[in-house]
This record gives C-alpha cells, structure tokens and sequence, in this order.
C-alpha cells in the first residue's frame, strides 16, 4: 500500500491484518508491519499507541528515544517499543529495517520484563539470528491465508531469546554450578549469600546479579522454591508428619513451612497432599 510517511524511500513497503478474535484473546497478534528504506527526512513522533513494536536495523541507523532514554540502533540490532509511552524514533541519515506492530497474550508482561532488564536496545551474538523471524513474520503476514499460530510462534521466539540471548551451558561448566550444587546438596542447612559468592569466587553483589541473570529468581527465591520443591516429594511418597517434612526441608517450624507452602502454591501441605496425581 502507499506510504505516505516522510522520507520513506522505494521499494519499502507495509500493511495490515485484520486478527481474529481468537488471536487477540490466545496469541501474539500482528496488526501493522513493514520493511522501509528511509533518507534523513523520515521522523516518527507520537503519544501514544495501544500497541508494542519491535525493529530489525538490516543496514544504516536508526535514532530511538522513549521513556527518558536516547540510543542508536545499527546493523543487526533489534528495538522494543511499548508504543503506549511517548517516543519518537528518526533517521540522520540512511536506514533499513523491517518491523512490526504487535500485542496480545502476554505482551505486557514481556514488555515489561524486557524494558526492566534491557532498556529499548538488544545487541549481541543473538541479534542476528532472529532475523530470519523477523522476515518470517513479514512473509507470513503477507499470505492470502494468514497463519496466527506461526506468526504468534515466531514472536514468541524472539522475545524470549531477547530474554534470555545465551545459549545455555551445560551445568558442569556453567558460573552458578558451585552454588548450585551447595543448594542441592545442603538445602536443609542455614545457607549464606557470602557463603555461596565465595564458592562461585565472585563478590556477593556480582553473585546476586548473576544470580537473577540466569535464574530469574534471587539465591533466597531459588532455596526456598528448592525446598518446597524436596517437600513435595515426601508430601506425596511419604507419611512423615508435617513437622518431620519441615525439618528435613530447612524450615524452622512446622507453620513457617506451611505458610510458605500455601504463599506458593495456593493450597496447604495437607490440601496437597489430599490431591490424586
């Protein structure tokens, strides 16, 4: 369709979709989308959308600001918009790159996550790779018979890798491992955060980031889910009574481990361990 922005040069292109219902309340869902080749005339300046927008830079720069922040993003860099903030993203020059509107399932709540962690610029190894999603999902969306499923797959694909950009190591050789297996090994016992940065040779406050880097918890979030997690095991296998399970699991009281348990699960030990699996 005609592009009637600014400085948007030949042969770009964009366009619609219509989503189902279905789409809009169960899935990643595309509205808008497009490939531009822009000269230093194009500038995009609004208030406010109800939407999320995410830019593959193919070649050139393109100037990005939101939310009190300012970046550049270049070749193979990838931007993440929640459109429902002001912002404005311009060119000084020349750019390409693909991108599109998008909302739906748990677009908010990435969004959300995303900004917290990475602000509105991604770069890395990773980058790169999600090209390709990005020209799927502008293929896709161009079909006379739209596949919301893919398309909602692929965006799934790329937020997540946007989230966690590494490939994961294997365990053994992974930073974490040291203080990992302590957990695992002496989960019943009193366990200090100089303790386990000191296993891991890394300051305490280098640990905790690393820490809800890579686990997306803090070291006292992953020791108790670990320890509700060993207590569900003997809730289910074993008739020892509840104080005996609080015990074994590191919990100082029987009714420290139940209030626990329920903040968790929603249920008490006793109300699981009722439950047939």
């Amino acid at each position: 369709m005609e592009i009637v922005d600014k400085g948007v040069l030949e042969p770009s292109f964009m366009d619609f979709t219509i989503p189902s219902e279905f789409a809009k309340n169960a899935l990643h869902y595309v509205p808008q989308f497009g490939h531009f080749y822009c000269n230093k005339e194009y500038s995009i300046n609004r208030n406010s959308l109800d939407l999320y927008l995410l830019i593959y830079v193919c070649s050139g720069s393109l100037h990005v600001e939101s939310r009190s922040r300012k970046i550049e993003a270049v070749q193979d860099q990838i931007v993440l918009l929640d459109c429902r903030y002001p912002h404005k993203y311009y060119c000084r020059d020349r750019v390409e790159f693909m991108w599109f509107h998008f909302n739906g399932n748990n677009s908010e709540q990435y969004g959300n996550y995303l900004y917290k962690q990475s602000g509105l610029l991604f770069e890395g190894n990773h980058t790169p790779r999600l090209k390709s999603d990005f020209e799927e999902i502008l293929s896709i969306t161009q079909e006379m018979m739209i596949n919301e499923h893919q398309i909602s797959m692929n965006i799934t694909k790329i937020l997540s890798i946007l989230a966690v950009p590494e490939v994961p190591q294997l365990l053994i050789h992974h930073p974490l491992t040291p203080a990992l297996r302590h957990i695992a090994k002496h989960f019943e016992e009193d366990i200090d955060l100089m303790q386990l940065s000191e296993l891991c040779s890394v300051s305490i406050s280098h640990f905790i980031r690393s820490f809800k880097r890579y686990t997306n918890c803090t070291p006292h979030e992953y020791l108790l889910s670990y320890r509700l997690r060993q207590s569900k095991q003997l809730l289910s296998t074993s008739s020892k009574s509840m104080e005996e399970i609080a015990e074994i699991c590191g919990f100082n009281s029987a009714s420290h481990f139940s209030r626990a348990f329920k903040k968790q699960e929603g249920k008490t030990p006793s109300e699981f361990r009722n439950m047939e699996f």
